[in-house]
């Protein structure tokens, strides 16, 4: 048995048996929304304050993160962990390419982005969502430990490749907090 299905069955395994399910439903199906919408906030505060690079920065990172999630996706093919194994899977989700996960790519690369540009304590916070949103995603069933990292090194090295762009540009004021 390999590591990251012996991390994911260790994971998978308190499913279905525990009162943190709903909780963990939750977190892996709708806590994205809220990441989405602090971030969203954030960036209309940098409008309302006129500073509209740190919101482009935002912008662009997570463009980045998107594109490197999609090219990690074409470089490794991996199936959905309930088509390959005996899961518990509680919450439904299409067969198809597991790796990396979209919703831990869309939340790390969130978290960074307002970490590196828009405030850094929101940041932290969002960060630790994100790390959240990953282990519900094991833990209901639909990804493989993996498919978080995949998402991850997405969102660092993106919001990275921004980041060292910016620090070029004079005049980019850095995030708060």
């Amino acid at each position: 048995m390999d590591v990251n299905y012996a991390v994911f069955d260790a994971i998978n395994d308190l499913a279905g048996t525990s009162r943190l399910d709903p909780a963990m439903e939750a977190a892996a199906e709708y806590l994205i929304y809220a990441v989405f919408a602090v971030a969203g906030v954030l960036c209309l505060v940098r409008v309302l304050q006129h500073w509209l690079r740190p919101v482009l920065a935002t912008g662009a990172a997570l463009l980045a993160t998107f594109l490197l999630g999609l090219l990690e996706g074409a470089l490794h093919q991996e199936s959905r962990p309930f088509q390959s194994h005996h899961v518990d899977q509680l919450v439904s989700h299409a067969a198809g390419q597991s790796f990396p996960s979209d919703h831990a790519t869309a939340a790390f690369g969130v978290a960074l982005a307002t970490w590196a540009f828009l405030d850094r304590r929101w940041g932290s916070v969002l960060f630790a969502a994100a790390v959240l949103i990953g282990f519900a995603r094991v833990y209901v069933g639909v990804h493989y430990p993996v498919d978080i990292l995949g998402g991850l090194l997405a969102a660092v090295v993106g919001v990275g490749i921004v980041a060292c762009a910016e620090r070029r540009v004079p005049g980019v004021p850095a995030a708060t907090g």
